[in-house]
């Protein structure tokens, strides 16, 4: 069958008439064979078969069994009705097989309804119009109609839900973009209010800074105004000094004690930086120099050297300190209330004063000498005589400041 014939087959059925014509030409053939098979047979009938004689040797044993010949059995000739009826069973058994295909498409059918796959469904069910064409049963027809409208509910159903989702999507993207634009909102008027916050501490810190440096400057022009004040006998003090070769003094500090007298403007007392909640980092005194001090009445005064090598420096650097030392301005002995003490003041035993007549009992020849020993006695003591200036010593007369002499010890 062409393709053509098997288009028109599926469009207008199968044409019986050409069946009927080929099964003619068919029954025809085989009454010709039927008749060339009978003139066949009957010419074996008549021809005569000669059957040769053997000759028999004794000498084997070997017993020959010689069987007639047997005329095969003539195949029996089929009618034309025995070809029809063959030809009808064969046709039915075909389209009972073709319907029992059917109808286990349209069961394949109705499982890709129910997993919601109506293309499948729908290219399988046209698969089987030309065999529902050729068969013309109404209940496959019926069954047929029944599944294309399912078919196409389904898809009504699919494209709703499709919609639906596309809908829930939709809606859930624009709920999404919503809360992020709500979050960003959030965000944006959090961190304007922090920014404005941090704004407002700056310049709350920057007030109080400022507030405190303000105060400070104050409290540094009222000390500097007050211990500043020259004694009576000032020049007298400057010039015996100076006669004396005494061109400085000297103070060691911590170098990381250099940061506060720069920020705090000088020089202060350990009991004023107490009383006004100064903090040095690593102050110089310890707590049984500082019960001395209270006890002699001297807390409030800081205490300068005449030598450049006080014992109580190694001390410190034994401990770990990491000590500079700061020249300070000879015109400090002038300051009012400055006080001369013959040797250290943390001693037991020591004399001061704020006189010229003071400052004459300090042994200098004693406090030039270097590295002097605990084993040379009185003048151990008296190398350590010291000049103590009232409360402050503005950061003017610190004349190294910036370039502080680092201490080294052997």
């Amino acid at each position: 069958m062409g393709f053509l014939d098997k288009i028109k087959s599926i469009f207008f059925g199968p044409d019986y008439d050409k069946d009927i014509r080929n099964l003619s030409k068919r029954i025809s053939e085989l009454n010709a064979e039927k008749r060339k098979a009978d003139v066949d047979l009957e010419s074996l009938r008549k021809k005569e078969i000669k059957i040769p004689s053997f000759e028999i040797k004794h000498l084997e044993a070997k017993k020959i069994e010689i069987k007639s010949f047997v005329y095969p059995e003539p195949h029996p000739v089929r009618t034309m009705k025995d070809l029809m009826q063959r030809r009808k069973e064969e046709e039915a058994e075909r389209k009972r097989q073709l319907k029992l295909q059917v109808a286990k498409n349209f069961d394949t059918v109705r499982i890709f309804i129910n997993d919601e796959n109506p293309d499948s469904a729908e290219d399988l069910l046209f698969s089987t119009t030309s065999a529902l064409q050729e068969l013309k049963d109404d209940q496959l027809n019926n069954l047929y109609e029944e599944l294309l409208s399912d078919i196409n509910v389904l898809k009504e159903v699919l494209r709703q839900k499709e919609i639906e989702r596309l809908e829930a999507e939709a809606r859930q993207k624009a709920e999404e973009e919503e809360r992020k634009r709500e979050q960003d909102r959030l965000r944006k008027q959090r961190e304007e209010e922090e920014r404005l916050e941090k704004e407002r501490l700056a310049r709350e810190y920057e007030e109080k800074l400022a507030r405190e440096e303000e105060a400070r400057r104050l409290e540094i022009e009222r000390l500097t105004s007050l211990v500043t004040r020259k004694k009576e006998d000032a020049e007298r003090i400057l010039q015996y000094l100076r006669m004396k070769g005494i061109t400085r003094f000297y103070h060691f500090t911590d170098k990381q004690n250099l940061i506060r007298i720069k920020q705090f403007g000088g020089l202060y007392s350990w009991y004023y930086c107490e009383q006004n909640g100064i903090d040095i980092p690593n102050p110089g005194g310890d707590f049984d120099s500082r019960r001395l001090d209270a006890r002699h009445g001297l807390q409030d005064y800081v205490r300068l050297s005449f030598c450049d090598d006080h014992p109580m420096a190694y001390r410190k650097h034994k401990e770990g300190a990491s000590l500079v030392l700061l020249y300070i301005d000879l015109e400090v002995a002038a300051f009012k209330d400055t006080q001369f003490t013959d040797r250290n003041a943390a001693s037991n035993s020591f004399a001061c004063g704020v006189n010229y007549d003071d400052l004459v009992k300090v042994n200098i020849s004693a406090t030039q000498r270097n590295y002097v020993s605990r084993d040379e006695g009185e003048i151990f003591y008296q190398h350590q005589a010291e000049c103590m200036i009232k409360t402050f010593i503005p950061l003017r007369y610190i004349t190294n400041i910036d370039n502080p002499r680092k201490m080294i010890f052997g």
